[in-house]
């Protein structure tokens, strides 16, 4: 798929316009694609999957939970296997840029790498407005009620 039209697909399945479409673009590049780096969007991946552990601990504590409640809820709404498939449900495999060597297979860690870097584009793109993240979250499904 087409730079434009990946970019555009997301933008469609996020609900969120982005200012800048190269973060979006970094966002889906799986490591080895050959665009940022030999990572792809593993440094943006890391921002976004504290950035949403931070959004869930904030939303949890808020209501009330116990401490061990609160964290295996963040534990299992974080997971790779819970992100892997967020990102299947929401069509968003088909949008990301693979490895040419992996032929077209996108792996789980790879596709939750993706959810978390496409969190990461939003936080830097929003000015870092976490009230965004949390709408493309609950957009994708990742909220304190998944």
């Amino acid at each position: 798929m087409s730079k434009q039209l990946s970019i555009a697909s997301l933008e469609g399945i996020l609900g969120y316009s982005f200012d800048d479409p190269n973060i979006a673009w970094l966002a889906l590049q799986a490591a080895g694609s050959g665009i940022g780096g030999s990572d792809g969007n593993k440094t943006l991946a890391m921002i976004g999957d504290a950035v949403m552990k931070l959004i869930l601990l904030i939303d949890l504590a808020e209501s009330g939970l116990p401490r061990g409640a609160i964290d295996s809820a963040i534990q299992r709404i974080a997971s790779n296997n819970n992100l892997a498939q967020v990102c299947d449900d929401a069509d968003i495999t088909r949008c990301i840029n693979g490895n040419p060597s992996q032929l077209g297979i996108k792996s789980p860690k790879t596709r939750a790498a993706t959810v978390e870097a496409i969190l990461a584009a939003v936080y830097q793109d929003s000015g870092k407005d976490i009230d965004e993240v949390r709408k493309v979250m609950n957009v994708l499904g990742l909220n304190a009620k998944a």
